[in-house]
């Protein structure tokens, strides 16, 4: 069953007079990748795939006749900045065009007349590796679809958290949560209502308190160790 949004990218290749380029004798090629992904594949959030096209494992001939590519929008595609790498060539290979490309939602493009982009870097909240820095909120939201594989969020506490919410985890993604206090300390933290049987957190100035879970099927957070504190 497909997943939607989804992105049909055709493609009609003319040289600068109009004539299309590439013949059955002498194909021009299509070359598509994604980028800025990191050290995780791409993947569709709340599932196990990785994007539609996370590489072409050969350059797509064309061969004078227009041809038609399924993608994923990239509002479905985690890690956020994850971007389409879309180059045209020769029939030697020679790259004559290229850009990056930022689809969303469900549409038909066409190249001849996609507008390149680059998605902004991330400001807010941070991400290093699989590390995101969550600003103190007394509501606060952990998103784990902001990457595509293990993922840590750092919270330091200047205040009580009164909620927070955790979204988008998928079945097996490991979750683990660096809550700090600041010097004040004393500060409480209410776990997301989908986190399961979690520790209580230190509240001594400048502690930090570190513990681990894995998501189920269910969206729920499971223990898989206890607490630590430091």
């Amino acid at each position: 069953m497909p997943l939607t949004p989804q992105i049909t990218l055709t493609a009609t290749l003319n040289d600068f007079s109009g004539n299309q380029i590439g013949t059955a004798a002498s194909p021009a090629y299509l070359r598509i990748a994604l980028c800025g992904f990191g050290q995780y594949l791409p993947r569709i959030p709340g599932t196990t795939m990785v994007a539609k096209i996370a590489s072409w494992p050969y350059d797509l001939p064309y061969q004078g006749a227009q041809i038609s590519v399924p993608l994923w929008g990239n509002d479905v595609i985690s890690p956020a900045g994850t971007y389409y790498a879309i180059s045209i060539l020769d029939g030697a290979k020679n790259v004559i065009q290229s850009g990056g490309y930022v689809l969303t939602g469900t549409q038909t493009v066409d190249l001849s007349n996609l507008s390149p982009s680059f998605p902004p870097p991330p400001v807010n909240p941070s991400i290093t590796a699989g590390l995101v820095t969550i600003p103190f909120s007394a509501t606060p939201v952990f998103n784990c679809s902001l990457i595509a594989g293990p993922i840590a969020f750092d919270l330091t506490l200047t205040g009580n958290v009164i909620s927070s919410t955790l979204i988008s985890p998928y079945p097996g993604q490991i979750v683990t949560f660096f809550i700090g206090q600041n010097s004040a300390g004393g500060w409480t933290f209410v776990w997301p209502s989908n986190v399961v049987n979690a520790d209580l957190i230190n509240n001594t100035p400048n502690s930090e308190s570190t513990q681990t879970f894995v998501a189920r099927a269910n969206g729920n957070l499971y223990p898989i160790g206890p607490m630590t504190y430091s």
